[in-house]
């Protein structure tokens, strides 16, 4: 991807498009300097890939960027006054008193001194911007451009648009609610026709309104996609990381599942509860996926390593799903379906990305966000049942014996790290735990100051959630674990055993027998329908196999549950161990141990209004049409 980011970083620096939800103006501002026209721009495929390639470099990985980007917002993390975790925790998502929506959050740019590729773009601030681009692209090649392109290349930029355009409106429709879907250069002085908040769309018979409606948009611009663009790029080490076909069927799922659920089905139609006929589509969309992942099993790019016969990673190769091997080939793994390439390796990701947005002052020299203790509790132990809070008192159950994802997800005490070795002891002081140290972003072996050849990107889809999805989907269709659904061709058990397996973790069959157990002080305790064990069971297994990863928030709150986590604690806990020398061993536990509720965070907070982030004033001021979601 390193051509494919000069070019994109050619282009920022000389092409400069002033474009905001309200002033769309209907032109290219070219300085005189650059020596180019807008006829230049879009003439080859070269250069309008490079043009269009601003699109990849404004998405946010959501573990880069500082310590208040990291996007865990459910209560699955803790962390000291001023992260993005701790204001989540607490409720704080306005602008108002350095809320999310405040500047230097997780969606507005982020500048502070730092370098790194992320700095300047935020997801809420650039979300017209990248629209407006994709479209301006999609004008280009109906009117013939790039001249110099073979029918091929222009499906290619086609199908990139299409993807971008998609994307940026599925992650915007799934964080405020219902919004316009753009597929149009705005021409200046028209935005209040374009831009009316609520609307509805006709298909197939069926009218969808407001937050279906867009993603009913969403599907029609990645099935298109998924028709134009490759199913493997050619030069894969020099592409990894552009859409390809796997990847538009794969948001194809991803948004039926979310238009399927409970709060966005209750946004459109009023009725909190699946929808039947999504979740149906859904099954087909994901068994579609499935089949294209499959497809091109042994197709990956030269020292990528290779993918079981379900299209999943080997357990052996699990951690470069996320983070670099010896030779510096990308993060991912035929398994990631799609994430954002990073140019960021060494020192970088351990002091101002990685280190702060999950550090720990002892490895990374950086102050970070840490699971608590129920969010770690969701790992069962190794025969599949349940964590129990009385095991903190009992190490060889608190560290041993558990799912071995575990270990990949958490850094425990005495484990060794490079130079130095964890040692819970530290963690009585100030700002930090040490309970729960996320060590998924890191190569094994990297600390401060052995940060040399570390990189890691964050997967924005993988194939393991699109077998969780469909498990989703195909229960909440019947509530028959073992039924197979009409256009699919396994059951929902089949299908999260198959993620279970790779885990060396026990079948549904075994495990489901102590999932009658519901941990006491978690969002377990009121939610309707927590007394249906496989129900707890899958989502339990989607927020263990895709922890850190952004998953966790947009599915507590799709399924509309989290506010029967509000008043919850937010759990640590606290070591009194013998020794407190950070760079020695102390694997004997004979202190002692308690859960003690965080100081910063306390009790979590998740009020009805909290289901919807709010809109900026200028947004809400800009149309008679465009209200501010409710309670803000």
């Amino acid at each position: 991807m390193d051509a494919m980011k000069n070019k994109a970083l050619y282009y920022i620096l000389t092409l400069v498009l002033v474009v905001s939800i309200t002033g769309c103006e209907d032109y290219l501002d070219i300085p005189v300097e650059a020596g180019l026209t807008e006829e230049d721009i879009f003439s080859t495929y070269k250069d309008f890939q490079g043009f269009q390639d601003q699109l990849p470099v404004m998405i946010k990985d959501y573990t880069r960027g500082g310590a208040r980007r990291v996007h865990s917002l459910g209560g699955e993390a803790v962390a000291y006054s001023g992260f993005s975790v701790t204001k989540a925790n607490l409720g704080l998502y306005a602008r108002s008193g350095g809320g999310l929506m405040a500047s230097h959050s997780i969606f507005f740019p982020h500048t502070e001194g730092s370098d790194h590729e992320e700095a300047n773009f935020g997801l809420y601030s650039h979300m017209w911007k990248a629209v407006r681009i994709a479209n301006i692209c999609m004008d280009k090649l109906r009117t013939g451009a790039p001249a110099e392109a073979t029918a091929e290349e222009r499906n290619w930029l086609k199908g990139q648009a299409l993807f971008y355009r998609a994307f940026w409106h599925y992650e915007f429709v799934r964080i405020w609610g219902t919004i316009p879907y753009v597929d149009t250069v705005i021409p200046s002085g028209s935005e209040y026709e374009y831009m009316n908040r609520h609307w509805s769309y006709e298909k197939d018979g069926k009218t969808y309104t407001d937050c279906q409606a867009v993603f009913e948009r969403v599907i029609e611009d990645m099935e298109q996609a998924a028709e134009l663009l490759p199913s493997v790029w050619p030069d894969a080490n020099i592409n990894w990381g552009r859409p390809t076909k796997a990847a538009a069927l794969g948001y194809i799922a991803k948004a039926l599942q979310h238009s399927a659920s409970p709060l966005f089905n209750e946004f459109s139609t009023g009725v909190a509860e699946y929808d039947d006929e999504l979740l149906g589509r859904c099954v087909v969309a994901c068994e579609a996926v499935i089949d294209e992942a499959k497809s091109i099993i042994g197709q990956q790019p030269a020292g990528m390593p290779a993918v079981n016969a379900d299209g999943l990673t080997d357990w052996e190769d699990y951690q470069r799903i996320f983070v670099l091997a010896d030779g510096g080939i990308q993060p991912g793994t035929p398994e990631v379906l799609w994430k954002k390439p990073t140019s960021a390796f060494g020192a970088v990701t351990v002091r101002q990305t990685a280190g702060r947005a999950y550090g720990d002052k002892q490895l990374t020299n950086q102050d970070g966000a840490q699971g608590n203790c129920q969010y770690a509790d969701k790992f069962e132990m190794a025969d599949g049942t349940r964590y129990r809070p009385e095991y903190d008192q009992d190490a060889a159950k608190r560290w041993e014996g558990r799912d071995p994802r575990f270990y990949k997800v958490f850094y425990v005490h005495g484990d060794t790290v490079g130079t130095k070795v964890i040692n819970q002891a530290n963690g009585v002081r100030a700002k930090q735990f040490n309970c729960f140290i996320v060590r998924k972003y890191f190569a094994d072996g990297v600390n401060n100051p052995d940060y040399e050849g570390n990189g890691y990107a964050t997967p924005y889809l993988r194939l393991a959630d699109i077998y969780l999805t469909y498990a989703e989907a195909a229960y909440e269709l019947s509530e028959d674990y073992n039924a197979v659904p009409t256009g699919g061709t396994m059951s929902a058990a089949d299908a999260v055993n198959i993620v279970r397996e790779r885990a060396g973790m026990p079948d549904v069959a075994t495990t489901l027998a102590d999932y009658d157990y519901l941990m006491p002080q978690t969002e377990e305790q009121a939610y309707d329908g927590n007394l249906d064990p496989f129900r707890v069971l899958y989502r339990n297994e989607r927020a263990v196999e895709l922890a850190y990863e952004g998953h966790y928030w947009y599915d507590m709150r799709r399924w509309k549950i989290a506010h029967y986590k509000d008043g919850t604690p937010i759990e640590v806990l606290k070591f009194d161990l013998v020794g407190g020398n950070a760079d020695v061993a102390n694997p004997i536990d004979d202190g002692s141990v308690e859960r003690l509720k965080a100081p910063d965070s306390g009790n979590y907070v998740f009020k009805d209004a909290h289901y919807w982030m709010p809109f900026l004033d200028e947004d809400v001021f800009f149309a008679e049409t465009w209200e501010q979601n409710p309670g803000w």
